[in-house]
């Protein structure tokens, strides 16, 4: 339950589009999404618990995933419109593929070639159920679209996160997805044509695919095991006793300790340091003129989180100022 604020005074027309839900929410206690599952115990296991809580929610907030939601919609849209498939294939010259392409078909010949969108798939393990709905799977090849910044790329911060979530979607549905490979389609929100020009590991373009590997039907359902049984360890645990999100899950930055030669003159630093013991050696190093500056890392996951309100790992955040709400 959500209750919905505006303390930005936005518009209607803004409102509108941001507080609209087209998502197929699963009501069911049992049944855990593919999306879900790749989150920290913490965070499922609090979500679990404090499931019918009234939350309150700053529309405002709902920018971020609302516009991801739009890039998927009109991806999604886009193959529902023969003329715009007949175009793309002459471009990319698979114009023989016209006439054998089939969209969410059930009956196929040898010839044709399906391609699947938005399809929603489950499977029971144990006593929870599996659900996952797949962007769009071209002749048993899995495509994800993603709309991120072009850092994710960079850095490979969601690598894991893209092999498991695929890995998932083809253990849900192997008859589909037969391939061993899966291609996430990025479509940059912050790309910049200048970096691009003058960064060799910039992405050149900004749309770009990447493929990943995805793990074999027997790994991935132990993964699967593994995770479910966590989950029902903590599941009546009291808050205290939960693990703790690693920075990785928190999409945590590094703390980085800033030297400064001259005081006076904070808006650049002289060097950057990983520790305080490398950066105070340099202070010293240059007679102890200046000072260190302590630079917290910070945490962009939580504010993803539907259990940013109860979590006193995410108060301590706050006061540590690392989380920014």
């Amino acid at each position: 339950m959500y209750k919905f604020t505006n303390k930005n005074q936005l518009s209607l027309p803004l409102a509108v589009f941001l507080v609209n839900d087209t998502y197929d929410h699963d009501s069911r206690d049992t049944a855990i999404s593919t999306t879900a599952m790749l989150r920290s115990i913490r965070s499922i296991i609090l979500g679990m618990q404090h499931d019918t809580l009234e939350k309150e929610v700053d529309i405002i907030d709902l920018a971020a995933s609302k516009l991801g939601t739009a890039f998927h919609d009109a991806c999604e849209n886009a193959w529902k419109n023969p003329e715009a498939l007949k175009i793309a294939l002459t471009a990319i010259g698979k114009e023989d593929w016209q006439n054998r392409i089939k969209i969410n078909s059930t009956v196929l010949s040898e010839e044709d070639i399906p391609v699947y969108i938005e399809q929603r798939h489950e499977k029971k393990l144990g006593e929870y159920t599996i659900t996952g709905k797949y962007d769009v799977v071209v002749d048993g090849r899995l495509s994800d679209y993603k709309s991120t910044s072009v850092y994710s790329v960079i850095f490979g911060s969601n690598d894991q996160k893209y092999i498991l979530q695929g890995s998932i979607y083809r253990w849900l549905s192997p008859n589909i997805i037969t391939d061993d490979y899966m291609d996430i389609e990025f479509i940059f929100t912050d790309w910049s044509k200048a970096k691009a020009l003058q960064q060799r590991d910039y992405p050149q373009n900004r749309v770009m695919t990447k493929t990943y590997p995805l793990m074999s039907l027997e790994a991935t359902e132990q993964w699967l095991t593994a995770k479910l049984k966590a989950i029902q360890t903590y599941l009546n645990a009291d808050q205290e006793t939960l693990p703790e999100c690693t920075d990785e899950e928190l999409w945590a930055t590094a703390t980085v300790f800033k030297y400064y030669k001259n005081p006076s003159k904070l808006d650049r630093s002289t060097k950057n340091f990983d520790t305080l013991g490398a950066a105070n050696a340099r202070l010293t190093s240059e007679g102890s003129v200046g000072i260190v500056n302590e630079v917290k890392g910070q945490v962009k996951a939580c504010t993803y989180c539907n259990a940013l309100n109860v979590c006193n790992q995410a108060k301590q955040l706050i006061m540590q100022g690392r989380l920014l709400v």
